[in-house]
């Protein structure tokens, strides 16, 4: 399953499933802490995109990754080279399959859906918002000068 990943809503994971989080160090250092239960909750992580940073840039991310979730198994994975792979692929083989996922319970309660996008909304604009979303008012925009 692909998910964003932002709540348990978006991101439901299945009790004794293996869970996987794909991220790459492009994204920005504060970015772990932003990821949500996508990221906080993996089995394992996988950080790609290693050969575009410094290794000081990667340990400096591993560490904030880490920090998020110190229980995951963390993994580079270099996606051009190969490297990490075999590692990748040896942890996901080394999960006991599941028989059925039928009749498993989730490892997290799924919040009610408290925003119009939780609900099923695909219009954006405030007569179609609802829930537990906040609008900030920065003013009118002059269009002669952009202020």
């Amino acid at each position: 399953m692909e998910t964003a990943g932002l709540c348990h809503r978006c991101a439901p994971a299945v009790d004794g499933c293996l869970t996987l989080c794909v991220i790459d160090n492009l994204v920005g250092l504060e970015t772990p802490k932003k990821i949500g239960p996508m990221l906080s909750t993996a089995d394992i992580i996988a950080i790609t995109k290693g050969d575009m940073v410094s290794q000081a840039e990667k340990e400096v991310f591993r560490d904030a990754v880490e920090t998020v979730n110190p229980r995951a198994r963390v993994i580079h994975v270099n996606g051009l080279s190969g490297q990490g792979t075999l590692a990748l692929k040896r942890a996901i083989l080394a999960t006991p399959p599941m028989e059925k996922i039928t009749g498993q319970a989730l490892r997290y309660a799924m919040p009610a859906a408290t925003c119009s996008y939780c609900a099923g909304e695909t219009i954006v604009g405030a007569s179609f918002q609802m829930g537990n979303i906040k609008k900030i008012d920065f003013g009118e925009v002059d269009p002669c000068c952009g202020k």
